[in-house]
C-alpha cells in the first residue's frame, strides 16, 4: 500500500507552456498565467499571487513557476498540488 501512495505522489499531473521570453517581474509572470488561461478558455482563480503562484484551473489546484527549459527557452510549469 505504501508503494501506491508513493506512485500517486510521483505521478501528480503537470504541464508546461512555452514563453516567448522570461517575465521581467511578478506582474508579467501573473499576466502570462492569465493570458494562457484566457487563450485556452479555462476557468481559473488565483489563490496566491506570488512566485510560484497557486492557481485553480478547471477546479484543479496547480503551483506555477517559470522554469528554464534549456534550448526551448522558458516555460510556465504547472504542477498539480
Amino acid at each position: 500500500m505504501m508503494l501506491k501512495s508513493l506512485w500517486d505522489k510521483a505521478m501528480k499531473k503537470g504541464f508546461s507552456v512555452e514563453l516567448d521570453h522570461p517575465p521581467k517581474n511578478k506582474q508579467e509572470f501573473l499576466d502570462e498565467i492569465e493570458r494562457y488561461c484566457k487563450k485556452e478558455n479555462v476557468t481559473y482563480t488565483f489563490i496566491e499571487y506570488n512566485r510560484p503562484a497557486v492557481v485553480t484551473i478547471d477546479h484543479v489546484v496547480y503551483q506555477c513557476q517559470v522554469e528554464n527549459a534549456g534550448r526551448a527557452g522558458f516555460v510556465l510549469h504547472f504542477k498539480e498540488i
